[in-house]
């Protein structure tokens, strides 16, 4: 009874925690307000008037200081992964912050992605086995989190949709990791991402008061990139490597798509656009809280499938193939939203 009642005590502090790190999120974020560093609207913004940025910077914090204090609370110490990835996130949230305030050249943000991503895979990698460290795996790893970074910040165009986003896969891999026995490292790293993006999310859905900024989106998609590759290397859990791509297969294939279709038609894939399917479904009179709710709706179809093919209920064969045919629909309506529209084209 005694280890029941510490567990349980252990949990019910956890959790008082996690509400903690949300009104500490909530916090931050009107602090970064009353900054007053203004996004002005340029040609390609879906926002009118100037908006405050860089409430990227309370989720970095609160997912920052939350991580290790959350593992003290369940008496585990930080280990080479956990250190590699809150030094990471630090060093990208920093560069992009800077970048938000002055914009610098992409290959210079492709390459602050490059030595995040770089030092997240190896910490990962001998985090857990230092034999497990092969050339091969570290560039898969930051080729995977090179693109969740950049995947993350290009669907960051909308109130609430890449934050919303965030925040359900976060939770939904927090669930899974716990049914799965997992331990804090991934779970609760995953809550915290989850509890410092549903604090800034009142203040920029469904009316904009605050944005992200690339300082957020960036952390994000490495966080998120990380959280995969911890529950690929989970043998409690069965295909673990598909697992955070089905949760974010429909920002994936809005990604994927619209660089193949600008490749195809030799258009620049490193500069700016509004050429995303979300994007696009804007430009053609779609309300954007409908285009965000839709997105939150297919993250939480791709993290159902992720589910049932985390706990080895289904191969991801099938999984990717409903997913999918979810996914087509979605761009099938907006092809035919711009084709009625005179003048909109791709």
């Amino acid at each position: 009874m005694t280890m029941f009642h510490s567990f349980h005590a252990e949990n019910v502090f956890f959790g008082l925690f996690v509400v903690a790190a949300i009104l500490m999120s909530a916090v931050l974020s009107r602090r970064v307000i009353a900054m007053r560093v203004l996004d002005y609207p340029t040609g390609r913004s879906a926002h009118a008037m100037p908006v405050p940025k860089g409430g990227g910077l309370a989720i970095l914090i609160v997912f920052v200081v939350g991580v290790p204090l959350g593992q003290m609370i369940c008496h585990r110490h930080a280990d080479t992964a956990d250190v590699t990835l809150l030094l990471a996130t630090v060093g990208l949230g920093l560069f992009s912050w800077r970048d938000d305030m002055q914009p610098m050249p992409p290959v210079w943000k492709l390459g602050a992605q490059i030595a995040a991503a770089a030092l997240v895979a190896w910490g990962d990698m001998t985090g857990g086995s230092v034999h497990a460290l092969t050339m091969g795996g570290l560039g898969l790893g930051v080729v995977w989190l090179v693109a969740l970074c950049n995947c993350i910040n290009f669907m960051d165009g909308l109130n609430g949709l890449a934050s919303g986003c965030t925040l359900i896969a976060g939770v939904i891999t927090a669930g899974l990791c716990m049914l799965a026995g997992g331990g804090v490292e991934t779970w609760g790293s995953a809550l915290m991402l989850a509890a410092a993006c549903a604090g800034f999310l009142p203040f920029n859905f469904p009316h904009a008061r605050l944005f992200m900024g690339d300082v957020g989106s960036q952390c994000c998609g490495l966080v998120l990139g990380a959280l995969g590759l911890r529950m690929a290397g989970m043998p409690q859990l069965a295909h673990g490597a598909w697992l955070m791509p089905l949760m974010l297969s429909g920002l994936l294939v809005d990604v994927i798509v619209t660089l193949l279709r600008r490749l195809y038609c030799r258009r620049p894939i490193m500069q700016a656009h509004r050429e995303h399917f979300y994007q696009m479904a804007h430009r053609s009179g779609m309300p954007a809280v409908d285009i965000t709710v839709v997105t939150w709706a297919g993250t939480v179809c791709g993290g159902m499938g992720a589910g049932v093919v985390g706990m080895g209920w289904a191969s991801p064969g099938p999984i990717l193939l409903i997913v999918g045919l979810i996914q087509l629909v979605w761009v099938t309506n907006v092809i035919r939203r711009v084709g009625r529209i005179p003048g909109l084209s791709w």
